[in-house]
Parts: structure tokens; sequence; C-alpha cells
């Protein structure tokens, strides 16, 4: 009787230590987006009248257009309106 409580502690013991030796060389499955190679510019400016290719077609912009990144609009966002 008592090895079987032994042999049951003692189970239990490697799996703990084999469930945090596996959960501890876990790391975040998402990519460090400074390590991405991938371009976007921080704005995009657009002429009134000047046709654009797109995946969806031409567009055409109406008046002059100023896009900006989505990192530099936050920055933007956050200049103008600082969240506390």
């Amino acid at each position: 009787m008592k090895s079987l409580k032994k042999s049951n502690i003692l189970d239990g013991a490697a799996l703990a230590i084999m469930l945090i030796g596996l959960t501890s060389c876990a790391k975040d499955s998402l990519p460090n987006v400074h390590d991405l190679n991938i371009y976007q510019p921080s704005t995009l400016k657009l002429q009134k009248g000047n046709p654009i290719l797109t995946e969806e077609g031409i567009y055409t912009p109406n008046t002059d257009e100023v896009w900006h990144s989505d990192a530099r609009f936050r920055r933007l966002e956050r200049e103008i309106y600082p969240f506390k």
C-alpha cells in the first residue's frame, strides 16, 4: 500500500515537472512587428484627378488626399486626444 502511494506521488510530481518544463519553453506565437519585412509608407499622398490602380479597380480621387498608415494615424490620434 505504501509503495502504491509513493508511486502515485512520484507520478504526480513527474507530471507536474514535465508540464512546468513544457509551458516554460513556450513563447508567444505572434511575430514581433519590428521583425517583419513589410514596407508601408507612413503617408500616401494622392492628387486630385490622377487615376490609381488598386486591387479592386481604378480609383480616381475627387480632391487631393493624404492617407496615413495605421501606426501614424494612431500616433497622431494620441497627440490630439491624449488618453489618461
